[in-house]
Formats: structure tokens, sequence, C-alpha cells
């Protein structure tokens, strides 16, 4: 039984070449694999769609197809379509080089499959490509200028280059060609509140909340929600006191330093970001000093109650040694964003390491108590404090200093291994 190509992309049997590109844009979104896991109806139907965009999209297929109702007979070789959706399954599987390979050959045999171009910008965005990402944009509106997924996957990888003004304007234009991707929206806000323009990041994100209820997107309406509802308006400027308003402004640095804490405690990945969202530049300073001055405290804690049979130190020894792995994060998260060339401030460094090396800190205070609690609660704490501990530092290198995936991969273990070594090298000048 033939199928109606016009009926499932869900446009008239008069519909012009834009408003066929305009219903598989829309439908192939709805349905595409990368969204629907284990799900083999979904990808039935994107099939379904592919194809008949492929008939429909190709002016002499179409006038057989209306003649005929069937479409013209294929060889039994793969067709570009074949390798897209191949591609999609290799994201689903993560095997992201795999993906690129199978774009490339969907590529050559259709070197104006747009939406192979943008697929293989996303892909190669997800692994840091950011330049590759935006070579492919710039081929896919070579081809058709109009397309506003282009757009917004250039604002993406300019925002992740550092060229946070020329992502706004690239959204922009995403924007103005689909008014209701939310996506779009999110991250324009993001960009506009790197800059500290927090009016226009609140805008955005109220726009980005009413498109994603309004469309069914259940993640996307809550981390836009989050992100609205913590965000505040700047307060304090870069080089004034956090704490200049007395006693309201430390209660207020109290206030900011424990929902954090409770964000990143629930969840290290999405409450990472959420939390420091809401902070401007100062509000990131003073909760990540917090952090580590409490994670340093706890340490000094911890040595005088359980050390002190073993090594013979003064409080000021200990504050020395407890602050050599907070600086050293923060340095090392510096030198990996200008190294590859990434957005952020100092702020976000000092943020993420003040957090990361909270659970350390407690892990210090709990080891003077591990002879009363025992091998398997001490064992316990260990396995605890330490996955926080990496979670923390890999998550902030790929969400607020926008590391690529890979590189902070890397970059994890490499920063906790170079911190843990100038730890030791203090450790030892001063005691031993």
């Amino acid at each position: 039984m033939n199928q109606d190509y016009y009926q499932i992309l869900r446009i008239s049997h008069r519909a012009n070449l834009e408003e066929i590109k305009a219903a598989f844009r829309k439908l192939a979104r709805q349905y595409h694999p990368d969204l629907h896991p284990d799900n083999p109806e979904a990808e039935a139907e994107f099939k379904r769609i592919c194809e008949a965009y492929e008939v429909l999209s190709d002016l002499a297929q179409r006038q057989l197809y209306d003649r005929t109702g069937t479409p013209e007979p294929r060889d039994s070789a793969p067709n570009a379509y074949d390798f897209y959706v191949r591609g999609a399954k290799k994201i689903l599987e993560k095997n992201y080089r795999g993906a690129i390979a199978q774009y490339d050959r969907a590529i050559r045999l259709n070197p104006n499959f747009v939406e192979a171009y943008l697929k293989r910008a996303e892909v190669r965005h997800k692994l840091g490509d950011d330049r590759g990402a935006l070579e492919d944009c710039r081929l896919a509106l070579a081809i058709d200028p109009n397309y506003s997924d282009a757009y917004y996957y250039q604002g993406r990888a300019r925002y992740r280059l550092g060229y946070t003004q020329s992502a706004i304007e690239a959204y922009n234009q995403a924007i103005a060609i689909e008014p209701d991707d939310g996506q779009a929206y999110y991250h324009r806000g993001v960009a506009h509140h790197d800059l500290n323009e927090m009016a226009m990041a609140v805008k955005d994100w109220q726009t980005a909340i009413a498109m994603f209820q309004a469309q069914g997107d259940g993640s996307g309406y809550k981390l836009a929600r989050d992100s609205l509802r913590r965000l505040k308006k700047q307060r304090w400027r870069w080089g004034e006191n956090p704490l200049g308003d007395g006693f309201f402004g430390a209660s207020r640095i109290a206030g900011m330093t424990l929902l954090t804490l409770w964000d990143v405690a629930r969840n290290p990945n999405g409450g990472l970001l959420n939390a420091y969202l809401r902070l401007d530049r100062g509000e990131a300073v003073a909760v990540g000093t917090v952090f580590a001055a409490i994670a340093n405290c706890a340490f000094i804690t911890g040595a005088f109650w359980g050390w002190r049979k073993w090594f013979i130190y003064s409080f000021f020894d200990l504050l020395l040694v407890g602050l050599v792995p907070f600086l050293a994060l923060t340095v090392l998260g510096a030198i990996a964003r200008f190294s590859w060339r990434r957005s952020g401030s100092w702020a976000g460094d000092i943020f993420v390491a003040g957090l990361t090396v909270l659970p350390t800190g407690f892990l210090a205070l709990a080891s003077a108590f591990s002879t009363q609690w025992g091998l398997p609660v001490a064992v316990a704490l260990t396995v605890l404090g330490s996955s926080y501990t990496v979670l923390i530092l890999y998550h902030g290198c790929t969400q607020i200093n926008n590391l690529p995936e890979s590189v902070a991969a890397i970059a994890t273990p490499l920063f906790l291994l170079i911190a843990g070594w100038l730890t030791y090298i203090a450790f030892s000048a001063l005691f031993f």
C-alpha cells in the first residue's frame, strides 16, 4: 500500500518548496531518533518523513509521484537519507566519530543536504570542534540562508569560542527566522547573562519558559524556569565589596551559599550551572571564596583533632597548606580557558574551585573520627566525597568554563593530580 507523502508531511498538495522544507524541519525535529532513544515507532516515522521529503523536494520526482501516486523506483544502494538516519543512530550510541562519518557519506551523495551539515555541526560541537561546527553552519547557510538551526548552532559555537556578542547576533537571526525557537531564546539569555545584561537575560528566559511550556518540552522548561527563578538583577559591580551592605549583605551571601550547596548536592550536573547563573560576578566570587574558607576550616579542624600526634604544626601552617588546592584549581581553570579560548571569567574559576575543594575539606575533617567510625564508614565517605569532587570539577569545566567534553575528561583528573601534588609539596616543605 502506497503512502501519501503529503499526508506524512502534513501539507497540502499545492504546497511550495519552502512550505515542504518548513514541514520537514518541524517534523524531523519532533521525531528525530536522538530525541526518542529505544523508540522504534519514532525511528520508523522519521524514516517516512525523510522519504517523503526526498521525493517532494525534488521537482522531477514530485511530478512523477503526483501523476502515478508512486515514487520513482530506487536501486538497492543506500542513499543520502539512509546515511543520515544511520548518523542519528550513531549519536544515540554516543559514537560521535561514527556519526560524523555517516554524515560525511550523506553529504558526498547529496552536497545540498542542509540537514546533514547541521547534524554534523551539532556533533562537532559536542566533540569540542567548534570551528568545524562553524564551517558546517557556513556551508549550510550558503545552500539555504533562511535556515534557523544553522544560526542557532553558529551561536552555540561562537559562544563557546568566547565570541559572546557575535553569538547573540547569530541567535537574533535564528529567532528572526523562527520566532518560536525556545532554545535560541534560552541560550541568548545565557549570553546576555554572561555580558551582565540582566534585564535582557530575564526577558529571554521568560520567553523561553512560555515557549517550552507550550511545546511540551519539560526539560527545557525546567532549565529556563530555574535559571530565571534564581537570577537577580546585578547589585554589585566587579571590584566592589559584595558584603558592602553589612549584616544584610553577609546574610544574602550566606543564603546564596546554602542554596548553591543544596542545588549541587542534589544534582552536580544541572544544579551547578543553575546555581552559577543566578549569581553575578561579585556574588560568584563571594560564594566560591566562602566554600573555600569552609573547606579550609574543615581541613584545619580535622588536622588539629586527628593528626597532631604525627605532626607538629601551627594554625598558620595549616592555613597556608589548605589554600594551595583552591588557588591551584582556580589558576588551572583560567589557564584552560585561555588555552582553548573559551568564554568565562575569573569569577567562574573561583566559584568552581571553591565548590571542588569543599568535599575534600570535609573528608579531612571526617578522617579525624575514622578510628571511631570504623573502616566501612570511612571507605563510604571517601568514595562519596571523591565522587562529588570529580563530578563538580568536570561539570564546572564543561558548563561554566565551556571546555569541550573531551578536554574536560582529561583536564579533570589532571587538575586534581596537579593540585594534590602542589599540596603535598607545600605540606612537605612546612612539616618535614
